[in-house]
């Protein structure tokens, strides 16, 4: 047998053992059940479906349940409002619980002035407004969480008329990188924007729906990941439109409140799991230690999607702040 010969049949040995490995890794992967999660993780049946028209044209789609003091919550980049099943299922029987589509994510539309964390602060302020809450809690998960600070620095008249409490779950107040890949992102952030802008191509930066998508998926959540939670991560960035995961991510990486933390003298809670691989602690430590009033909680074992692996966790911190910022004479 020639050399060339064997070495590609060698070749071939490799990717085949490689494509069954995957397999193997991905069976283990969606076998893994986690009965306390999985039954919450279908949105429930009574639930109500708004859409709010924003400053700029764009319209997001909110999923709402329960009556109460008002409860918001926004979702990380390529994930949507079905994301936090878990929390409609449990916290409205105490709140009316508001959880949106970010602009351009699941069914919401975007409007005309883009994907920075400004314009989400914005929507969030449009939001509030235009559904007149108040005395309400916001809470917002990796990207979502970004846009609370958003908020919460550029509206402070809204914030201090409508909102009571804010949660910051698995986030930052600055682009979660390394200071050694700012320049490489920035470049990278100006390319995409540059392509977009031009109608030129620009690649895809979702996973397929392969088993290695499911693998990678599986690395940012902590030891107890629930495969059908994972799945519902992969089936949400296939969803999400490119344009949209594009513009968010050239958004994150311009993202910095941190010079307007100590303003946001609003109570908050900010909780991060030991694991999380995109937004890790000293991120969440140093964001909590720029607010005024903020109490930080690390959940140890747990990793970025933290309202699919700690929902109870997540109620709990929840309606503390709650409790926390009740008015006065509430509940006698």
């Amino acid at each position: 047998m020639r050399p060339t010969t064997r070495t590609l049949l060698r070749l071939a040995g490799v990717a085949a053992a490689g494509v069954v490995a995957e397999r193997v890794v991905a069976r283990r992967v969606r076998s893994r059940t986690v009965p306390e999660v999985d039954h919450l993780l279908t949105p429930p049946d009574d639930v109500r479906h708004l859409t709010v028209r924003v400053h700029d044209g764009g319209e997001l789609h909110v999923v709402e349940r329960g009556e109460g003091r008002p409860l918001v919550l926004l979702h990380g980049i390529t994930l949507n409002a079905e994301l936090w099943s878990p929390q409609l299922h449990d916290l409205a029987r105490d709140h009316r619980v508001l959880a949106v589509d970010l602009r351009g994510h699941g069914r919401s539309v975007p409007g005309d002035d883009g994907y920075g964390m400004d314009v989400l602060g914005r929507d969030v302020a449009s939001l509030l407004t235009e559904i007149d809450l108040r005395d309400a809690l916001v809470v917002g998960h990796s990207m979502g969480g970004m846009a609370t600070l958003a908020f919460a620095v550029d509206h402070p008249e809204v914030r201090r008329e409508r909102v009571a409490g804010l949660g910051l779950v698995a986030t930052a107040a600055a682009r979660p990188f390394p200071n050694a890949l700012v320049p490489r992102l920035a470049a990278l952030g100006g390319t995409i924007v540059e392509r977009l802008d031009s109608g030129r191509p620009v690649p895809s930066y979702r996973f397929s729906g392969n088993d290695l998508s499911l693998f990678l998926i599986r690395s940012v959540f902590g030891r107890e990941a629930s495969g059908a939670a994972i799945e519902q991560v992969r089936a949400s960035i296939e969803a999400t439109d490119d344009e949209a995961l594009q513009r968010s991510l050239v958004g994150i990486f311009d993202h910095d409140a941190t010079e307007g933390l100590p303003e946001v003298d609003t109570p908050a809670f900010v909780v991060v799991g030991r694991r999380d691989v995109l937004t890790p602690v000293p991120f969440a430590r140093a964001m909590a230690e720029g607010l005024p009033d903020a109490e930080l909680t690390v959940l140890p074992g747990a990793g970025h999607q933290l309202m699919q692996e700690r929902p109870d966790e997540l109620a709990g911190l929840i309606r503390d702040l709650a409790a926390r910022t009740a008015p006065v004479g509430a509940g006698t």
